[in-house]
């Protein structure tokens, strides 16, 4: 990176930027959030804090973010959309930079000097070779909040760092797939990609609360988040498990390893109920709705207990009991006595539940890419306050926002813009 370009950014008065986002709504309104990276992770965070009201410029590199180009696609009249992408890029804005272009570069620092936070999900590294180091960054915009996202960290083993990764890479070496699954079958890939929504969640949880860190001190922070450790922090006690107890976690099926009932059992109508009873009360209650008796059984509730031919004959009464019934009459016997079931849903059957759409989760919108109406996942949590989270915009087309990010908050003429666009440093109109 030219130390020329840093200085003529630096050299420029930093003017008061205005908002994009035509109308104000959300709790994180007035935030301003710079997304780099592809596919899910990373984006995600950002597509969240867009849903709730953030502003988000989408950094697309040349050719655009590969998302848009997988399948599977909602095609109208000539033109085409990913539905994960129409579904995780709303309310956001897209630009294309050539960060290989020293121009590109020096648009990129302009933009970061008016972001509050800025995430990127790319090799540990890369960056840096195109002379874009978080100290660069900080100089030019002392609080700024820097997210790196990876599979493995920025820091660690060095044998580990770099490696390409997934989703499943980060499950699989997490430990993760070794405990989903039955004992006789391989193990499970979490779906759909579990782990990059479960870094998304914390990659922007450490965002925000390095956003109140920078405001309140006026230092920014830079986070490192690997992906293989968000999905191990969710393992709750299993960790001291292994480690104390010497009880490493095997895969058990749908079962759960500690008490039951908590499975999924086949009804005679050839639906799935999942019905389950932690405590002794609640587990009280299922004896009474299939007429066992408590204190004959209370015994097999527990480990070790669940685990004995007593505790097995338990299991098999109830799955027998719940086969003799259907779906309907299984459910209406269980809820009389308070115990928690559920059939096991499609997504077909959720999309006619008259629940969801009392929560309103299913919304239409217009996506940019399509021009048309898409119907899918609204959103979530629901926000209780005078300018609620709205979807403002759908997905945008590749670069769509080029021209306004340029002019209305970088402060570029139409000349400087029309020679970006003509050097291909970015795109598009």
């Amino acid at each position: 990176m030219s130390e020329s370009v840093v200085s003529r950014i630096l050299s420029e008065p930093k003017k008061d930027s205005p908002i994009l986002v035509p109308a104000s709504s959300g709790p994180l309104s007035g935030i301003r959030i710079v997304s780099s990276g592809i596919l899910i992770a990373q984006p995600f965070a950002a597509y969240m804090a867009a849903l709730w009201g953030a502003e988000v410029i989408h950094v697309e590199r040349p050719g655009g973010d590969t998302y848009r180009y997988s399948p599977p696609f909602i095609e109208k009249d000539g033109r085409k959309v990913n539905t994960w992408w129409a579904q995780e890029r709303r309310n956001m804005f897209s630009i294309v930079i050539d960060l290989k272009k020293e121009m590109g570069k020096e648009v990129f620092l302009k933009l970061l000097r008016h972001a509050d936070i800025w995430m990127e999900s790319s090799m540990p590294g890369t960056y840096q070779k195109l002379g874009i180091s978080d100290e660069l960054v900080r100089k030019i915009n002392p609080k700024i909040v820097i997210v790196h996202i990876s599979g493995f960290g920025h820091f660690g083993d060095s044998n580990y760092l770099g490696l390409p990764a997934y989703d499943a890479i980060a499950a699989a070496f997490s430990g993760w797939m070794s405990i989903n699954g039955f004992p006789d079958s391989p193990p499970y890939k979490p779906y759909p990609y579990t782990g990059d929504y479960l870094t998304a969640l914390h990659a922007l949880s450490a965002a925000l609360a390095g956003y109140i860190h920078a405001r309140n001190t006026g230092e920014g922070v830079s986070i490192d988040v690997a992906q293989f450790e968000c999905i191990a922090n969710v393992f709750g006690g299993l960790w001291i498990q292994a480690a104390v107890l010497n009880r490493v976690p095997v895969r058990q099926g749908n079962r759960d390893i500690y008490f039951q009932p908590y499975d999924i059992f086949e009804t005679k109508d050839g639906r799935y109920v999942f019905i389950g009873a932690l405590g002794y009360d609640v587990f009280r209650r299922l004896c009474d709705a299939i007429q066992l008796n408590f204190e004959e059984w209370r015994d097999t509730h527990y480990a070790p207990g669940m685990h004995s031919d007593k505790g097995r004959e338990f299991d098999s009464i109830l799955r027998s009991w719940v086969k003799q019934r259907t779906s309907d009459e299984v459910l209406d016997t269980l809820r009389k006595h308070n115990v928690p079931c559920f059939k096991v849903y499609t997504l077909e059957d959720a999309l006619k539940d008259p629940h969801y759409r009392a929560r309103n989760d299913f919304i239409e919108w217009v996506d940019e890419s399509l021009g048309d109406k898409v119907r899918g996942w609204g959103i979530v949590p629901k926000f209780v306050m005078s300018s609620e989270p709205r979807v403002w915009r759908g997905s945008p087309r590749l670069g769509q926002d080029a021209e306004l990010v340029l002019s209305k908050l970088l402060g570029y003429e139409e000349k400087d813009i029309i020679e970006l666009l003509e050097k291909n440093v970015v795109c598009c109109r």
